[in-house]
């Protein structure tokens, strides 16, 4: 059993923080049975190409930060937009909008990217 669990509103904040200060225009999740990773990527004639590894975590650890992230998707797929925002107080403009895509690679192994 895993016994610290991320706060999800804390971490999606200073994600979100970390990516618009440092001009990433993309969060990949990748996510299998046992771990899932955090990955940012810059693509920017202005600022260069790059990308950066930010965290990887316990699946079952990680599990409330993709659980909020999910909830603002099938929110958004309900409104049958392609935008979905997720809203935490620890934000300055309080929330993020963001675009979504899925991408199954089978055997219990997805890849979101959101971009910002």
């Amino acid at each position: 059993m895993v016994k610290n669990k991320f706060n999800a509103t804390q971490f999606l904040s200073s994600l979100f923080h970390y990516v618009r200060d440092f001009n990433f225009n993309h969060i990949i999740f990748e996510v299998n049975r046992y771990k899932t990773s955090v990955k940012l990527v810059r693509k920017s004639q202005t600022y260069g190409n790059a990308e950066l590894f930010y965290v990887s975590a316990d699946t079952k650890a990680f599990a409330p930060v993709i659980s909020q992230i999910n909830a603002a998707i099938e929110l958004a797929e309900l409104e049958g937009t392609q935008q979905a925002s997720v809203k935490t107080p620890d934000l300055q403009r309080e929330e993020q909008i963001f675009q979504f895509r899925l991408r199954e690679f089978g055997h219990g192994k997805y890849q979101l990217d959101l971009s910002i």
